[in-house]
């Protein structure tokens, strides 16, 4: 249940984000504001409860991941502001494929025919979603493979690089590092900060309910089910959000960006259960959209 709850409050993120929009936020100064409070949260939160900061080499590493999340988050949420976001989740949830492909190439890892047969469901997914055409949406196609591209990379150095010991303590620094990402893309770039009480409600929500909270619910449920599990349940973040794009936004889904999405889906759960039997890597739940599935073997 907690981690089902994780994978739904991720799933809010487009409701909250559509408010933010209409009061005149761009995806920067959006991001900016979500990560500074959902950051502020946790670090108040291990100053209250004495937890320790993590040392200083890894605070670095996070601070560096925080960065790579950061840019993800970035391709992600100028992609739903450019195209639909049902095309922009579907595209971003392909990332375990990127994932797959860079931990082959790179780190030598084992292929198999069920990681084989994923990555070819998650390139038949996103040709089909985007209809086998990028017309009139090649820049929000773009950012949203970036992203998930980046969160890929990101997953890969989490996981192979890092040794995490607190949980928590890494997960603010984390934060801390995508916020700092959009701080320094501020300044070259501008941001447009939300304006007015509905917009900054939503943001307040976006940090609080699809931030803080899944990562809380995740950190809570993930031992105990373990990381095929916790990565398969994962699999609702994209439901809930089309279903939120579709039912409450009012954006229309053809039947080809259905059929991707499934087959998108399918690919995830296939890598998902590759990891059956691994421990849960806790600390997975620090990255404010997805990460949940880096507690999955192939990550």
């Amino acid at each position: 249940m907690l981690v089902s709850l994780s994978a739904v409050a991720y799933g809010l993120q487009p409701l909250f984000a559509q408010y933010a929009y209409a009061g005149g936020a761009d995806p920067v100064g959006l991001l900016l504001v979500r990560f500074l409070i959902a950051a502020s949260i946790l670090l108040l939160f291990l100053r209250l409860r004495g937890i320790a900061l993590p040392s200083w080499k890894l605070t670095r590493q996070n601070l560096l991941l925080g960065v790579g999340y950061g840019l993800a988050s970035l391709g992600y949420y100028s992609a739903s502001h450019s195209i639909s976001v049902s095309l922009a989740v579907i595209l971003m949830f392909s990332f375990p494929a990127f994932v797959t492909v860079l931990s082959i190439v790179y780190l030598g890892e084992r292929t198999s025919a069920l990681k084989l047969l994923s990555l070819v469901l998650a390139l038949a997914g996103v040709l089909l979603a985007t209809g086998l055409s990028f017309r009139g949406e090649i820049g929000g196609v773009l950012w949203a493979l970036f992203a998930a591209l980046s969160y890929g990379a990101s997953i890969i150095y989490g996981t192979h690089r890092i040794r995490h010991v607190q949980p928590l303590a890494s997960a603010a620094i984390v934060l801390l590092g995508c916020a700092l990402t959009f701080a320094v893309a501020a300044l070259y770039w501008g941001a447009q900060l939300p304006s007015g009480g509905p917009a900054w409600c939503s943001t307040l929500g976006l940090a609080l309910f699809a931030t803080i909270l899944p990562v809380a619910a995740f950190l809570a449920g993930s031992p105990h089910i373990g990381a095929s599990s916790a990565a398969t349940l994962s699999t609702l973040e994209p439901a809930v959000a089309v279903t939120i794009a579709v039912l409450l936004i009012g954006e229309p889904i053809s039947g080809g960006m259905l059929g991707g999405g499934l087959l998108v889906v399918a690919a995830a759960i296939i890598l998902a259960q590759q990891s059956r039997g691994q421990p849960a890597v806790t600390v997975a739940a620090v990255e404010p959209m997805l990460v949940k599935l880096e507690a999955s073997d192939e990550a």
